[in-house]
């Protein structure tokens, strides 16, 4: 698990601890029975939550690509210089 998965699980659960302080037992069930239009809206709310998730998880995932590849590119500006005549650098 990621540093990224690991805060979006984080603050998951703490959204579920608030719930569960704040709500009734069955409110889900109820509200899919008695309110039907408040729970087609929290089905979206989820549903955005977790593509939201699912993004930023992928977006993460490009960052450490892009993470790589810089230090990759360092090390082999290294190599090639370790490699020249001279050897050196000059100062900047």
């Amino acid at each position: 698990m990621n540093p990224l998965d690991r805060l979006l699980r984080d603050e998951m659960n703490r959204l579920l601890d608030r719930l569960g302080a704040s709500t009734k037992r069955g409110v889900g069930t109820a509200s899919a029975r008695h309110l039907p239009e408040v729970r087609e809206r929290l089905d979206m709310a989820e549903a955005r939550l977790t593509a939201a998730r699912q993004a930023l998880l992928a977006q993460y995932e490009e960052w450490q690509g892009a993470l790589g590849a810089c230090e990759d590119l360092w090390a082999l500006a290294q190599l090639e210089l370790d490699e020249t005549p001279s050897g050196s650098l000059r100062a900047a």
